[in-house]
């Protein structure tokens, strides 16, 4: 595993002072070790994390309670790295698209575990213990984000919307105290990466197409160079061919394509700020017309309105857990403090089944509006978030 050689030794470089060693420790070296003890004592699939992640909103069993006992010193490490402000992933840039990427997998199965013993913990009235749990996973999300990729931030947006779904279907049990620490301590997560960030500094600050040219000299010679060094074209050398016959069939015309797509990223950067509409609206009538004479933007382009309506649904998930928090605190009028990111208005309240519910205006592809629901049959796996 690169990563872990890497990230290990520089942990081994650094001074050795106690205050040196707060202030530097990698909060990477941390997970990596947590989730090497996990696998050595729970035999974990190799598709772990995904059934990891579903355990996660199914009902409570006996296999969950064997994984949280066998995963205690894991979480000890784990919860070791979520103490450290610095999280740095040492992530290979010049290794592209093939960078060594296996701490996401690291980070979901963590997460997934930490998460599991929150939800045993509020079903064993260990709101205290639940709570810290779940603060711990968010914070591993949020270092996942940092690393500088698009993927990453979006492995941590999900992982943050699963762990905010335990808090919320849970948030009936907490005290007012306990409420108000949890404001305190949401608000000191760490920031993490957003996704015009990840755009930003994947896609425009690194540019992961013309290292992939250099060094060929000829129509053939290219097209071999992107069949090595970008995976999605999967070997496919009659789609390698179109992006180098559509760039002109040279090298030189190909860098022309590939500079036209970084000027258009740099574009859309700043219109991040749109909204979702506007965003997709602008952006299917730009890329439309620079997609007929340019194949690198029209088949090497990622989805930019699919990431601007991702980070939309997760600036509303965040804005409806604060507001629910609130409404527990001080009742319905509550809500009216909380305004909707999507449209600047207060969510909609209403009383459901001994708690309450909040709808934002903000649609998913289906229609439905995302809604967090506050009731005491939303605990311990019953649908409580959209």
């Amino acid at each position: 595993m690169r990563v872990l050689k890497v990230i290990v030794l520089v942990a081994l470089s650094l001074p050795t002072g106690s205050a040196a060693q707060q202030k530097s420790e990698n909060a990477a070296v941390k997970y990596l070790r947590a989730d090497l003890s996990l696998r050595q004592t729970y035999p974990l699939a190799p598709d772990a994390a995904v059934k990891l992640e579903k355990a996660l909103e199914s009902p409570l069993d006996g296999e969950d309670e064997k994984l949280v006992a066998a995963a205690d010193d894991a979480l000890v490490e784990f919860n070791h790295g979520t103490a450290l402000t610095r999280c740095d992933w040492a992530m290979s840039s010049e290794d592209g698209p093939f960078a060594n990427t296996s701490h996401r997998g690291a980070i979901e199965e963590l997460v997934a575990v930490s998460g599991l013993r929150a939800r045993l913990r509020f079903h064993a009235g260990n709101v205290h213990g639940a709570i810290s749990d779940a603060l711990a996973s968010l914070t591993a999300a949020r270092h996942l984000s940092v690393d500088g990729s698009i993927a990453s931030v979006l492995f941590a947006n999900k992982l943050e919307n699963e762990i905010a779904g335990v808090l919320a279907q849970n948030l009936e049990q907490l005290s007012r105290t306990q409420l108000k620490e949890l404001t305190i301590s949401l608000d000191g997560l760490p920031m993490g990466s957003s996704l015009s960030n990840a755009f930003e500094a994947e896609k425009v600050r690194r540019n992961d197409l013309l290292p992939i040219a250099e060094g060929a000299t000829t129509r053939d010679e290219l097209i071999e160079h992107l069949l090595n060094g970008i995976p999605f074209l999967q070997s496919n050398k009659a789609v390698a061919g179109e992006i180098v016959d559509g760039c002109g069939g040279s090298v030189r015309g190909f860098l022309n394509c590939v500079n036209q797509q970084q000027s258009f990223y740099t574009s859309w950067v700043a219109r991040f700020g749109f909204s979702p509409e506007q965003f997709e609206t602008e952006y299917k009538a730009e890329i439309e017309e620079l997609s007929r004479a340019n194949p690198v933007i029209r088949l090497l382009t990622p989805n930019l309105p699919r990431l601007r309506w991702t980070e939309a649904y997760t600036q509303t998930r965040r804005a409806l857990l604060y507001a629910a928090i609130d409404v527990r605190l001080d009742g319905p009028r509550a809500v009216n403090g909380h305004l909707d990111p999507y449209d600047r208005s207060p969510f909609s309240y209403s009383s459901v089944d001994d708690g309450f519910r909040l709808v934002s205006r903000l649609k998913d592809q289906q229609g439905i509006p995302f809604s967090l629901t506050i009731a005491p049959g939303a605990r311990d796996g019953s649908a409580g978030e959209k």
